[in-house]
């Protein structure tokens, strides 16, 4: 007489397909034993399958309740700090992109320019001087113009 197959080998030919169950299926068609185990598997599986499964009333009770928490929690959060939330996220993201357009760069240093009190002796108009002649009609300190 060949080796008994375990409840296990029986339960993992039962979820196999019919071609990799061949060596344990003709083993269930010689040992009596084996195949009364396995038909006592096949009723115990199907009955399972047929039976509907609910879950008791405090499970359920558990659940509503977990569920109402998390909902009362979300609504304890007050509209006002979403909405300052919101706008210290725009400040941010607002400041971020506008700082560097803010920030300019330092002039180059040039020489100070000498303020006189005749418009025509600026500094400017100095490299024109050899072109033009000025006539200043603001009255120098000596008097004449």
């Amino acid at each position: 007489m060949s080796q008994h197959y375990s409840e296990a080998d029986l339960l993992e030919t039962y979820y196999t397909q019919p071609g990799e169950s061949l060596p344990v299926m003709m083993h269930l068609a010689d040992c009596t034993d084996c195949a009364a185990r396995y038909d006592r598997l096949d009723l115990k599986i199907r009955s399972l399958a047929d039976e509907p499964h609910h879950a008791p009333e405090e499970f359920w009770k558990r659940q509503r309740t977990s569920i109402m928490r998390k909902i009362e929690t979300r609504r304890r959060v007050p509209v006002f700090a979403r909405f300052a939330a919101a706008a210290m996220l725009a400040l941010v993201i607002g400041g971020t992109i506008s700082w560097p357009l803010v920030q300019r760069p330092e002039a180059p240093a040039t020489e100070p320019v000498v303020v006189t009190d005749d418009p025509w002796e600026s500094e400017p108009l100095q490299a024109y001087q050899p072109l033009v002649e000025w006539e200043s009609w603001v009255e120098s300190e000596g008097g004449q113009s």
